[in-house]
């Protein structure tokens, strides 16, 4: 994933695997028309990109190498995991409460204009379009099991956002509207308690623009207690 006015990382479709909270055998990943808590997951998308605004660069779980950060600001019902800025491999330990869904960006793109430059949502949407049509692979694994039709769970911004929204709840900021993001992400129906492997990668194949090439592999070892 990249920042500056173009940013990045990646997202689901469904496979049959308990997921500890149910009496029977369902999908674990949420559909990509489903709503969770009462929001659409092009809402959770872009509360992703909000809550990354909300930590330092220190703190940040997108730059966190091994994990340590997993837990910051975690809020509700849904934890949200992270991918890295640029092309990035990482392993991560993550320690999660039972009963939680669980969002994360496989790979995708952010964008927001320049501080004094106006561009619609519109506008704002086709950008952060680029290179998501241009998949080269995408893929994401738990346990072992591979989660099939990835591609099918594109997800982007139905309405644009304000990326300083929850930043402005704790200190004076600057509005960042409009900003968008387009990419592949899955939600995780809340795991069993115990130790679970998720790895997930993706990679754009699109020559001339700005991060074109940008990949992702990324492997997070979960304790869910």
């Amino acid at each position: 994933m990249c920042i500056k006015t173009l940013s990045f990382i990646c997202f689901i479709y469904s496979f049959f695997t308990f997921s500890g909270l149910a009496n029977n055998y369902q999908p674990i990943v949420v559909g990509v028309n489903e709503s969770i808590a009462g929001k659409s997951l092009d809402q959770y998308a872009n509360t992703w990109w909000q809550l990354t605004q909300t930590m330092s660069d220190r703190s940040s779980p997108v730059r966190d190498s091994t994990g340590e950060f997993c837990g910051v600001n975690q809020k509700g019902n849904v934890w949200f995991l992270a991918g890295g800025y640029g092309t990035s491999k990482i392993k991560r330990h993550c320690i999660i409460p039972y009963g939680k869904h669980i969002f994360f960006p496989i790979i995708n793109m952010a964008y927001w204009p320049e501080q004094n430059v106006s561009k619609t949502c519109d506008e704002v949407k086709q950008e952060a379009a680029l290179n998501n049509g241009e998949l080269y692979f995408v893929y994401a694994e738990l346990d072992a099991q591979s989660i099939p039709n990835i591609r099918n769970n594109r997800i982007k911004s139905k309405e644009c956002f304000d990326l300083h929204a929850l930043l402005a709840k704790t200190q004076a900021t600057e509005k960042v509207y409009p900003s968008a993001t387009d990419g592949y992400w899955l939600m995780l129906r809340p795991l069993a308690k115990g130790v679970h492997t998720l790895k997930f990668n993706a990679q754009y194949h699109h020559d001339n623009l700005v991060h074109g090439h940008m990949m992702q592999d990324i492997e997070y070892k979960i304790e869910v207690i």
